[in-house]
């Protein structure tokens, strides 16, 4: 079997709602994701399967107990073991053409946020939802390069998309914070919640402020279940195709896209 039939043959059922044009700019697009936790890792394997011809991922993180309620990949078997290593050994033989790079070094400086955006097509920044700094570096890259830079976070039972339009709002803009402010400051750099979670599902009444706070300063990891992160990671993988193939309606920033499951709500919105 020829390296086309092959691919022909795995990805045989996504045609029909996506073209066989489609697939080809699948096929040849280049996707980076920063991130394997709850969401990242499981939007690799979306990615994969969807015929992305090549991914570039990269977290400095080792997998814990705590992770086990909702990442791919995790189990008791591989605790203490890098996530990018562990991710790339669960996806690699789902498409055998795909030409996967990793690194176990995260985005931690300007330098890092550049080699890693390097030569991709879309960057997708899927970092703890507190490290803005990181965020914001990784942005920056993608908008220089002239490339979308799609951030997609779980919020309980629910997720919000946010996708970063090179020549459109920047992600200090969409978190009302200065342009040129001192990424080494962490004090300033601390993002309101209505930025975040602009709508929040009417099951988090209840959440106590204090420790919501303590969530947002870093000082605590947040909630999050499987259920939320698998549609995070769809929902980003969508937004990812919809770039791909350029798709119509693109809902880039101020504007967001929010689903919840438990509220059975659908909210296209835009942050004030």
């Amino acid at each position: 079997m020829t390296t086309d039939d092959l691919y022909k043959a795995i990805f045989s059922r996504n045609l029909g709602f996506i073209t066989e044009q489609g697939q080809n700019k699948l096929r040849k697009a280049i996707v980076g994701v920063a991130g394997l936790g709850g969401v990242g890792g499981l939007l690799v394997e979306r990615l994969v399967r969807l015929g992305v011809g090549r991914l570039k991922i990269t977290d400095p993180e080792a997998f814990e107990e705590s992770n086990l309620n909702r990442q791919f990949a995790s189990s008791m078997l591989n605790l203490g073991q890098n996530k990018t290593e562990v991710v790339l050994q669960n996806i690699k033989d789902i498409n055998p053409q795909a030409n996967i790079s990793y690194s176990d070094s995260g985005i931690k400086t300007e330098d890092d946020a550049s080699a890693f955006v390097g030569d991709c097509d879309l960057v997708i920044d899927e970092m703890d939802f507190t490290a803005f700094r990181e965020s914001i570096i990784l942005q920056r890259a993608a908008r220089g390069r002239g490339i979308y830079c799609i951030s997609v976070i779980t919020i309980g039972f629910g997720a919000i998309a946010v996708v970063f339009d090179p020549k459109g709002c920047t992600i200090e803009e969409y978190n009302k914070l200065p342009s040129d402010i001192d990424l080494n400051d962490r004090e300033k750099l601390k993002v309101p919640l209505e930025s975040l979670a602009p709508v929040l599902p009417s099951y988090a009444a209840t959440f106590p402020p204090d420790i919501a706070q303590e969530i947002m300063e870093g000082k605590r990891p947040g909630p999050s279940n499987s259920v939320g992160a698998g549609l995070a990671s769809i929902l980003a993988a969508n937004e990812a195709v919809r770039v791909i193939l350029n798709k119509d309606g693109i809902v880039t920033a101020p504007a967001y896209t929010y689903v919840d499951l438990i509220d059975r709500q659908l909210v296209v919105g835009t942050v004030s």
